[in-house]
């Protein structure tokens, strides 16, 4: 039994927009283009989104007092809390996307997000 197919004028349309949309999806995701990143930061008073590469020094309200994190040359860290052990200082900055700095007994939560930058090496992966 012999089998013959021909396809018709709108099978070769559907088939060309699945190619079209298989290679419009694979340029977005492999671009290769590092996306802006942000600062995360939670309290119980709030929450504040700001952009990594401005310079500030941000207030952050917690059950015990104010805890500073201060942003500048792409980093973020939290420089003075009003916690006993001091363990959220000693964390040092974070620059890239996923990082984070807790202040746990302030309730203060401080992450970076954005799109990722590629080939960068973390030490879980070294």
């Amino acid at each position: 039994m012999k089998f013959t197919y021909r396809p018709r004028i709108l099978d070769i349309v559907v088939f060309i927009a699945g190619i079209a949309a298989v290679v419009l999806v694979a340029t977005l995701v492999y671009s290769g283009k590092g996306g802006t990143l942000y600062v995360h930061i939670t309290s119980p008073a709030g929450e504040w989104i700001e952009p990594l590469d401005s310079d500030k020094e941000i207030g952050v309200d917690g059950p015990l007092g104010t805890t500073f994190v201060h942003i500048e040359g792409g980093t973020a860290a939290i420089t003075d809390s009003p916690c006993k052990n001091k363990l959220c200082i000693s964390m040092g900055a974070v620059s890239q996307a996923d990082q984070w700095i807790a202040c746990l007994p302030n309730k203060v939560f401080v992450r970076i997000e954005g799109r990722a930058q590629k080939d960068v090496v973390d030490a879980a992966a070294f």
